[in-house]
C-alpha cells in the first residue's frame, strides 16, 4: 500500500512538471513566432534592458 502511494505521488508530480513544460514551450514558441511581442532573450539590440 505504501508503494502505491509513492508511485501515485511520483506520477502526479511528473504530470504537473510535464504540463508546466508543455505550457512553457507553447509560450516560448508564441513569443518567438510573433514579431509584435517583446522578449528579453530575442531582442536584436545590444543594449542592456532599460538602458534608455
Amino acid at each position: 500500500m505504501m508503494v502505491l502511494g509513492l508511485i501515485l505521488s511520483g506520477l502526479i508530480g511528473f504530470v504537473l512538471v510535464m504540463i508546466a513544460t508543455y505550457a512553457g514551450a507553447l509560450r516560448a514558441l508564441e513569443v518567438y513566432f510573433d514579431p509584435k511581442q517583446n522578449s528579453i532573450f530575442l531582442s536584436d539590440d545590444h543594449e542592456p534592458p532599460g538602458g534608455q
